[in-house]
């Protein structure tokens, strides 16, 4: 870190997992901060909680690393929901938060405020869980809009980037956006994992900019057009029972986290491992 300080014309910035000691993660920060880094960024997860091994975090060591260094510190971990990012800066003080798997799954979660005139207007009744609107319609959908329309967007912004993106991150990225609804339509769900595309396919789809159905990413975009159509017959049978989005809303009897109709981006969680049983 500080060789890199020393010798670059842009700030650095560093990201660390935390020690089992909030004394030593605190101490780590410091190093850190006086090599150089200008911003830190503290998950609040052992180096070893990680995949199967991830377990509920906790962010007193973020906390505490705020209050003992003087460069801006970011939050790291657990974050999944709009509320999650308010819960998190006001228990460790941060002035930020990062989130990796969660933008992955649900791009929209992190609603940033409208801008006019140079002035940013928040919407309290979509980012405040204390809000009466906080569970409309209008406010779910716009932290977490359909899944499909989603990805129809991601896929319009793949065919017009000057970067070419990688075949094998368009699926992944599909799956992702998709994730709940391949839950249930597994047909579609096999179709997306059996697509294969030519590099010169690809090639000539991005010089044209048309997709083609037959042969290239298109492929993509017909499964995807697919899952619109049943996703969509989906939604209107639920309000067709004159239900809300709110009233569709479930706990995870293992996870304790919300999940939501299976037609809307949310995120990804695994289920943590409940208490050892008698001989564990």
């Amino acid at each position: 870190v500080n060789i890199l300080h020393k010798n670059l014309s842009i700030p650095v910035t560093a990201k660390f997992r935390v020690f089992p000691s909030v004394e030593k993660t605190v101490q780590y920060a410091k190093m850190l901060e006086a090599s150089g880094a200008q911003i830190l960024t503290c998950h609040g997860r052992l180096r070893e909680q990680r995949g199967v091994n991830t377990v509920r975090l906790s962010l007193l060591p973020c906390s505490a690393v705020k209050k003992a260094v003087k460069v801006p510190v970011f939050a790291n971990g657990n974050i999944l929901y709009q509320a999650d990012i308010l819960r998190c800066l006001e228990e460790t003080g941060c002035d930020g938060v990062m989130s990796a798997e969660g933008n992955l799954y649900n791009p929209a979660f992190e609603h940033e405020p409208e801008e006019q005139n140079g002035i940013k207007h928040y919407h309290p009744e979509i980012t405040d869980p204390a809000h009466p609107l906080y569970l409309s319609n209008k406010s779910i959908l716009t932290r977490h809009p359909p899944a499909p329309l989603a990805a129809l967007e991601y896929l319009d912004i793949v065919r017009t980037l000057r970067t070419t993106t990688g075949l094998s991150a368009v699926k992944g990225h599909l799956f992702k956006l998709l994730h709940q609804s391949l839950k249930r339509e597994t047909d579609l769900r096999e179709r997306l994992g059996r697509i294969k595309i030519s590099q010169h396919a690809y090639k000539e789809e991005r010089e044209n900019g048309v997709w083609n159905e037959e042969s290239g990413v298109g492929q993509y975009m017909a499964v995807v057009k697919e899952m619109a159509g049943r996703m969509g017959r989906d939604m209107k049978a639920a309000f067709a029972e004159g239900k809300q989005l709110k009233d569709l809303i479930v706990i995870h009897p293992h996870a304790g986290l919300e999940v939501m109709p299976h037609w809307l981006l949310q995120p990804y969680f695994r289920a943590l491992p409940g208490p050892p049983t008698e001989g564990e």
